[in-house]
C-alpha cells in the first residue's frame, strides 16, 4: 500500500504539469463515493442489488479502484507526454538560449558509441524503405521512425490501462456473471482513458500550440501525433461503446435509458468519431481538402459536445472543457495574428509563367519572421476567401515576399487568372495569419550544407542571410556554406536570380544550381520576351527590360536582345543556341557554379561531410521535392554513425501532412 501511494503521489504531480486536477477526481470521503454513485446512471439501472454489507462494500471498493486506476493510466499518459516535452525543451531552448555551449555538450555526448546508434537506428532515418515524406500508396505520410515508435508506447500504454488489473469479484452485488463484471470494469476503464486521450489530440491540432515554441518540434510532427492520438481516442471510444451496451443488454436496461439524454449524445459523439476516422482518410482529405476541413471542424465539435454532454455528471467535465478551452485559444490567437496585420494590400506578379512572387510591403517593422518562417493567406478578392493556404516567404528589405507555385484548387485558379493579366501583374486584397515555423541555429555549426529543390529554397536562402548576419555580429563561426539548388528548366532562376546575384558577396558560400532538363534551354521572362511579330517584340521587349531595376540584370537582357531575331519562339518563352546562353549566364553570375541532370544527393552530401574536418559540426539543411528530402534523411542516418569528434544533424524544412 505504501508502494501504490508514492505511485499515486508521484502520477498526480505529473498530471498538475498538463492541468489535470487528479485531486478533484480522486478524493476517498465516504459521501463523495456515494454521491459520485448516485449521479452514476448506468449504477442506477443496475440489475440485481444484495442484501449483504460486506459484499456491498466490498463491491464499492473493487469498482472504485477500477475507476482509480484509470485515472492512474490516465495520468500515466499524461506523464509520458511531459517526459517527452521536458526532454525535447531542454534540447531545444538550450540550443535557443546557449547555441555555442549547447552545441559543445551535443557534440560530446554524439562521441559516445551508443548514441550515435540511437541516432542511426532511431531518432533520423524514416519507419522503413526510407521513405517519409513522399507519400504511400493510399496517399498518407508515414511518420519517422522516432515519431512511430513515440506513437507505438503510447499506443501500447494505452492497450495495458485498459486490460490489466482487472480481477473477477465472486460476491460482486451489482452484477452477478463475470462477464458483465469484466465488461463493465473495460467499459469505464476505457471512458476515463478516452478523457486522457482527447486533451493532447486536441492541443496537438493547433497552430498556436505552445509545445511548437517549446519542443522545436516541427508542426507536421505534432499533426503526425494528433493524426494517430485522435485515432486511438475513437478506437477507446470505441471498446467503452461496446462494452457498456453489452453491460446494459445482458442487464436488460438498455429500453429504460436510451432516452435519457448522456445516452443520446454519447451515441452522437461516437457516430460523429466514426464519421471522422473514415472521412480522414490520406486519399479522401488529399482529393477534397477544403471539405474535408469543413466536416472536420463541425464533426470535431459534435464529438465534444457530444462528450460534455456523455460525461458531465460523471465528475469528468473538466476534460471536455480542457478540450474547449485549448480549441478556442488557438483560434482567438490566429484571430489576433491576422488582426495585427490587417487587412493588406499585395503585389502578385507571375514569373516565366509557372511561379507567383507575392509581395506584402512593410510588414518587417510590424513583426520580423525567422529564417525557415511561413504564413497562412487569405485572398480576400476570391470566392474562396475563407481558405487559408502555407506559403514559404522571403525578405527584401522590409518586404515580404511569398513564393506561390500553382498546384490543385485556389493556387492553380490564380496562377490561371494571372496568365490572362496585362504583364502578368495585379494587386488584391489579403489577410496574412503569421508567422509559423520554428528557427533552428544554423549559425552555430562550423559547416552548413543546403539541399534545396523548387520553391523550397526560398527558407533556405533565409537561413544563408541569417548566417551572414550572425558573422557580421561575430555570433558564427560558420566556415563554409555549400549551396545546392535543384531546378527543372532554365527559367527557373527567374525565382530567384536577386538572391543568386546576392551570394556573390557571400564568400563563405559556394552555390551550385541542378538543371535537370539541361537540354531544354528554355529562358524565362527575365532574359527574354516574345510576343509574336518582329516590332511587337521590339516594343514588349524594351517595355519589359525598363521595368526590371537590376543593372546587372540590364547587361544580361541587351546580350539576349541582340540575339532575338535568331530565336525560335515557343509559346511566352524562347528557344536560343545552348552554349550562347550557358555562356550568357555564366558571365552573369560568375560565382555559380551549373550542373546538368539530377544530382546523387546522398553521395554528395557524403564526399562534403568527408572534405569537412572531423571536428567540424555540420549541420544539413533540406527542402525540395519528397524523394529528395528522404534521400537526405536517409544519408545523414547513416553519416552520424561514422567515428568523427563533430556532429552531424538534420534540419528538414519540408511539412508534409
Amino acid at each position: 500500500m505504501r508502494n501504490s501511494s508514492w505511485i499515486a503521489f508521484i502520477l498526480f504531480l505529473l498530471s498538475e504539469l498538463l492541468n489535470v486536477n487528479l485531486f478533484y477526481c480522486i478524493k476517498t470521503s465516504r459521501r463523495y463515493r456515494l454521491s459520485v454513485m448516485t449521479q452514476y446512471a448506468l449504477i442506477r439501472e443496475a440489475a440485481s442489488q444484495q442484501s449483504d454489507a460486506v459484499a456491498a462494500n466490498k463491491t464499492m471498493e473493487k469498482w472504485y479502484l477500477n475507476y482509480h486506476r484509470g485515472w492512474w493510466w490516465g495520468s500515466g499518459l499524461m506523464g509520458y507526454w511531459a517526459f517527452l516535452v521536458l526532454m525535447s525543451s531542454i534540447e531545444n531552448l538550450g540550443g535557443k538560449f546557449f547555441p555555442h555551449a549547447s552545441m559543445k555538450v551535443k557534440q560530446r555526448i554524439g562521441q559516445l558509441a551508443p548514441i550515435r546508434w540511437f541516432r542511426r537506428i532511431v531518432t533520423i532515418p524514416a519507419l522503413f524503405n526510407g521513405k517519409h515524406t513522399e507519400r504511400n500508396f493510399i496517399g498518407g505520410v508515414i511518420p519517422t521512425r522516432f515519431e512511430s515508435l513515440v506513437i507505438f508506447i503510447y499506443f501500447v500504454f494505452v492497450v495495458l490501462g485498459e486490460s490489466v488489473n482487472i480481477y473477477y469479484y465472486d460476491k460482486f452485488t451489482w452484477y452477478t456473471d463475470k462477464k458483465t463484471q469484466i465488461a463493465r470494469y473495460v467499459g469505464d476503464r476505457s471512458a476515463i482513458i478516452t478523457c486522457f486521450i482527447v486533451i493532447p489530440a486536441f492541443l496537438f491540432a493547433g497552430r498556436n500550440n505552445f509545445l511548437l515554441w517549446l519542443t522545436g518540434w516541427k508542426m507536421s510532427t505534432f499533426y503526425a501525433f494528433h493524426k494517430w492520438l485522435a485515432r486511438m481516442a475513437i478506437f477507446s471510444a470505441f471498446v467503452h461503446t461496446i462494452t457498456m451496451f453489452e453491460v446494459m443488454k445482458w442487464s436488460h436496461s438498455i429500453s429504460k435509458v436510451k432516452m435519457d439524454e448522456w445516452w443520446i449524445w454519447g451515441a452522437i459523439a461516437m457516430t460523429s468519431g466514426g464519421v471522422i476516422f473514415v472521412q480522414s482518410f490520406p486519399y479522401l482529405r488529399a482529393k477534397l481538402y477544403d471539405a474535408f476541413l469543413f466536416c472536420h471542424i463541425v464533426l470535431a465539435a459534435f464529438w465534444l459536445v457530444g462528450m460534455w454532454i456523455h460525461v458531465r455528471d460523471l465528475t469528468c467535465g473538466q476534460y471536455a472543457y480542457a478540450c474547449a478551452a485549448v480549441w478556442v485559444f488557438d483560434r482567438f490567437l490566429r484571430i489576433l495574428r491576422i488582426a495585427s496585420f490587417g487587412i493588406r494590400q499585395a503585389h502578385l506578379e507571375l514569373i516565366s509563367d509557372e511561379i507567383v512572387v507575392m509581395t506584402v510591403p512593410g510588414l518587417a517593422p510590424l513583426k520580423k519572421p525567422t529564417p525557415g518562417s511561413f504564413g497562412y493567406v487569405h485572398f480576400l478578392d476570391s470566392w474562396f476567401f475563407f481558405q487559408s493556404h502555407p506559403f514559404s516567404l522571403i525578405m527584401d528589405g522590409d518586404d515580404v515576399k511569398f513564393l506561390i507555385k500553382g498546384k490543385n484548387g485556389i493556387t492553380k485558379r490564380l496562377i490561371n487568372n494571372m496568365r490572362s493579366l496585362p504583364h502578368g501583374r495585379c494587386t488584391q486584397r489579403i489577410l496574412l495569419e503569421a508567422f509559423y515555423g520554428e528557427y533552428k541555429n544554423a549559425y552555430a555549426y562550423d559547416q552548413v550544407l543546403v539541399i534545396a529543390g523548387g520553391n523550397g529554397v526560398v527558407g533556405l536562402y533565409e537561413y544563408i542571410k541569417d548566417i551572414s548576419d550572425k558573422k557580421c555580429q561575430g555570433k558564427s563561426h560558420t566556415k563554409y556554406v555549400k549551396f545546392y539548388w535543384v531546378i527543372r528548366h532554365w527559367h527557373s532562376i527567374d525565382w530567384l536570380y536577386p538572391q543568386l546575384k546576392k551570394l556573390q558577396s557571400f564568400e563563405f558560400v559556394q552555390p551550385i544550381v541542378y538543371v535537370t532538363k539541361y537540354s531544354d534551354y528554355k529562358i524565362g521572362d527575365r532574359f527574354v520576351y516574345n510576343n509574336g511579330n518582329d516590332s511587337s517584340k521590339e516594343s514588349t521587349l524594351e517595355a519589359k527590360r525598363s521595368e526590371i531595376a537590376e543593372d546587372a540584370k540590364d547587361s544580361a537582357i541587351e546580350k539576349v536582345l541582340s540575339h532575338y531575331k535568331t530565336a525560335t519562339a515557343e509559346t511566352s518563352e524562347i528557344m536560343v543556341d545552348a552554349q550562347e546562353f550557358i555562356n550568357r549566364i555564366m558571365e552573369d553570375l560568375p560565382h555559380v557554379q551549373f550542373r546538368s541532370d539530377r544530382p546523387n544527393v546522398g553521395q554528395l552530401i557524403h564526399d562534403d561531410i568527408q572534405e569537412a574536418g572531423p571536428q567540424d559540426n555540420v549541420a544539413v539543411l533540406s527542402c525540395a521535392i519528397n524523394q529528395m528530402c528522404d534521400d537526405v534523411r536517409k544519408t545523414v542516418a547513416q553519416e552520424v554513425s561514422s567515428s568523427r569528434s563533430g556532429r552531424i544533424d538534420l534540419v528538414e524544412l519540408l511539412q508534409v501532412w
